[in-house]
């Protein structure tokens, strides 16, 4: 959020807390109606019991992550091993490396930290392109680890430090064969995950007291053997607020590009049950009390001059009135914040509720909103109109709330009307102070999601298409997902109009567009239901809605800029460089169309597809056996009425199915020349 750099301060300074005892007492007073008065129920507390012990401990963050706070995770476990008594350190060799990449640049194009670019840290693009920079830079740290000798060595994974933590385990063991490499983070949750040999133990669920529970086994002389897999147990919800204050004390302020800023943690899971989402179901919500979190702030406020918060929660407004009494509690203590967090659209939040957050140091929320359309909406069981999301935006804005907005591109049932309906949607809003706009990668379907548990539901083959997921009557794959990816940030350039928005448009794309604006009018548009199932190829029903999915932005282009001309390129080689493995495909597209002030247009369109060899895949969801995986299927299978609401292809039908997609070929050749009227 780019509005966090405006508060940054480069030497951040202790406070002084003037008449502490009656500010805590105003606080209990203005919480009171909101907050609760006792923790929740069944809450496991995490055992803390200090005893000086000789097992050490050495926490690592690899790149590539974000870079503007310390490491929450590492800070949060630091704590609670150093309460234990062991013998701690930790390395934020992210931010480090970041650090060095911005002194050096390493003589790259692009900026390897970029969201965007996350894909160029797997393999195996990481080993040609990056490797060779950060090998360097790990060795010193492989060098200070080594003379610390310790027990244990704890990596933080995400799907974009893989291959760099794997390097660096190899290379520690390789000087201390007596190591034990630990492993834990949202990599180690997921199915089909298979731990590396460099690893000795996988944390999978929340950490905290697993780790301590491994580490005493150490400690006792008692450790398991290898490789060896924790799972928490299935139900449990630790207490948040039995764990220690976050330990920042390994991380200067001056590593981060914002020194006043840190993450912090309000609640733990989400209430949701969103159908494409595989963290809903790794652990259930539970919050913690706001008078707890308003005095873990308020040490950070006043010990670390920390004043810009960015609260790490799945939802931060989980539970309703528990943010506002937070909210509450933070202005009548005094402190001057500047704090953000994700947050789900909700009727409920009206415009004195924004408000409140906003008085509290709310300066911005970043909304999960995915869609547009309605339709989608209730097929992704968001729980939440388009109404409701357009009240919020507006209420915000009142306030002074920014908005920064996520969105799907690709879900199975989005159509290209649906997509028009979400571009409708942005332009409606545009001068509602959002100030990012961010498409995700095309939709993909984890494992452990409903989704994926509910394939037939969802009208999704049991197998996948040139690697990646294919409707049953092809009218969504890889394909669609890029045109439908590529035509949403196009239209995040140039419809976009007001000062404030910002937005995660590719930052190459304009190399394979041109658009030519005949003036820069702007219209006011409604909500519009157009068909556009324009081209017909007799190619059959994936190629018709292949070539039919540029029409949404060139409609609203005309509706809301007047008349225009663009043209616009499909390469396999540079789609594969801007948008990563996931979307690229032997897709080749020559556009170019033409409309003038009087509505008459002219099309010139060129399409090539050419299927790959052994492009069919048989891939079954129900072999998934994690954890979240075993609660997403619990709840794919049944409805609010505990009855069946679908029923999958049995496998041996699948593959019958399979063996005849394997003869079918969807290539095809296409022109489309024509004009017409709007």
């Amino acid at each position: 959020m780019k509005h966090l750099f405006n508060v940054r301060v480069l030497n951040p300074i202790k406070r002084i807390e003037q008449d502490y005892d009656e500010k805590h007492r105003l606080t209990l007073e203005a919480i009171k109606p909101y907050a609760r008065a006792v923790p929740q129920s069944n809450l496991t507390s995490i055992n803390l019991n200090y005893v000086s012990r000789d097992t050490s401990v050495v926490f690592l963050l690899l790149p590539e992550w974000a870079h503007n706070f310390p490491p929450y995770n590492i800070a949060r476990l630091s704590a609670i091993t150093k309460a234990a008594g062991y013998k701690t350190t930790a390395f934020d060799l992210n931010a480090k490396s970041h650090k060095n990449y911005n002194e050096n640049q390493w003589g790259l194009d692009y900026d390897p930290w970029a969201g965007n670019r996350d894909w160029k840290w797997k393999a195996p693009h990481y080993q040609t392109d990056l490797h060779p920079h950060v090998e360097p830079f790990l060795l010193e740290y492989v060098d200070k680890i080594v003379e610390l000798n310790p027990t244990v060595v704890g990596f933080s994974l995400y799907y974009c430090n893989e291959e760099p933590s794997k390097w660096m385990a190899a290379e520690l063991k390789r000087r201390l064969p007596k190591l034990l490499i630990m492993v834990g983070g949202p990599t180690c949750h997921q199915s089909f995950w298979t731990a590396p040999k460099e690893y000795d133990y996988v944390v999978s669920g929340e950490g905290e007291q697993m780790v301590l529970d491994l580490l005493d086994k150490i400690e006792q002389g008692q450790a398991p053997a290898r490789p060896f897999k924790l799972t928490q147990t299935d139900g449990e919800r630790l207490d948040l607020d039995s764990f220690p204050s976050p330990d920042y004390s390994f991380f200067p302020p001056s590593d981060y590009t914002i020194p006043n800023g840190v993450n912090a943690e309000i609640s733990r899971g989400c209430t949701a049950k969103c159908v494409f989402c595989s963290e809903t179901h790794y652990w259930k919500f539970r919050g913690r009390m706001a008078r707890n979190i308003i005095d873990e702030v308020a040490t950070l406020y006043y010990d670390r001059g920390v004043d810009v918060i960015w609260f790490i929660d799945s939802l931060v407004n989980g539970n309703l009135k528990e943010l506002r009494a937070f909210a509450k509690g933070v202005i009548a203590r005094g402190m001057k914040l500047h704090w953000t967090g994700y947050s789900r659209c909700d009727g409920r939040m009206d415009l004195e509720y924004l408000k409140d957050l906003k008085d509290s140091g709310c300066f911005s929320l970043s909304y999960g909103i995915e869609s547009g359309s309605n339709k989608v909406l209730k097929d992704m069981d968001k729980g939440v109109t388009v109404e409701e999301i357009e009240q919020n935006l507006r209420d915000g804005a009142i306030v002074g709330i920014e908005a920064h907005t996520n969105w799907i591109i690709g879900f199975p049932s989005e159509q290209p009307q649906d997509l028009y309906d979400s571009m409708q949607l942005i332009w409606r809003n545009r001068n509602n102070n959002i100030n990012n706009i961010a498409p995700g990668m095309g939709f993909i379907m984890p494992p452990d999601t409903i989704i994926s548990q509910a394939v037939g539901k969802f009208n999704i083959a049991k197998m996948l298409f040139e690697n990646n997921w294919i409707t049953n009557d092809y009218s969504n794959s890889k394909v669609h997902r890029l045109i439908r990816l590529k035509i949403f940030n196009i239209m995040l350039i140039h419809l976009t109009n007001n000062a404030n928005i910002d937005f995660t448009a590719r930052p190459e794309i304009k190399k394979t567009f041109e658009l030519k604006l005949v003036n820069q009018l702007q219209k006011e548009i409604e909500y519009e239901n157009f068909d556009f199932n324009i081209c017909k190829t007799d190619h059959g029903n994936f190629a018709d809605t292949v070539v039919n999915e540029v029409w949404p932005l060139l409609r609203l282009l005309w509706r809301t800029r007047g008349a225009y001309s663009i043209k616009i390129i499909f390469d396999p080689a540079y789609d594969a460089h801007e948008f990563g493995w996931n979307l690229s495909s032997n897709f080749n597209a020559n556009l170019k169309f033409n409309i003038n002030e009087q509505g008459q247009w002219t099309a010139d369109f060129n399409y090539s597809f050419v299927q790959s060899d052994n492009a069919w895949v048989y891939n079954d969801f129900s072999t998934a056996t994690s954890v979240a995986a075993s609660r997403a299927r619990k709840l794919a299978v049944k409805g609010s009425d505990g009855s069946v609401v679908y029923d999958d292809i049995e496998r041996d039908h699948t593959l019958t199915i399979l063996e005849e997609r394997k003869q079918s070929n969807l290539s095809f050749d296409y022109q489309y020349n024509n004009r017409g009227h709007w």
